[in-house]
């Protein structure tokens, strides 16, 4: 998906991403991950350290399905808002 989004919104990323600023020097207008991406990773491994070192010692051998329902709820939330960026994105941009 990404070589096709790429290679279909060439012309405009590249105005949109970068601007020149006084000095005539290209500045990257937006990183690969922002701060929502940031979030998200760091959540992904506060939820792993939960899953992989507290869970035995606050549940013992109860709830065994717990930190894999936790990781699989939380991947379907970053999926559904990445599709959400994207289909605000190609609106925008089209």
């Amino acid at each position: 998906m990404w070589v096709g989004f790429s290679s279909h919104f060439a012309a405009s990323s590249t105005r949109e991403g970068k601007k020149v600023n006084q000095s005539s020097s290209m500045v990257k207008k937006n990183s690969l991950i922002g701060w929502i991406g940031l979030t998200y990773l760091l959540g992904l491994a506060a939820i792993e350290l939960w899953s992989r070192i507290f869970h035995h010692y606050v549940f013992g051998d109860r709830l065994p399905f717990l930190p894999l329902m936790m990781v699989s709820i939380y991947c379907g939330i970053g999926i559904m808002y990445s599709w959400i960026w994207q289909l605000v994105w190609i609106v925008k941009h089209t």
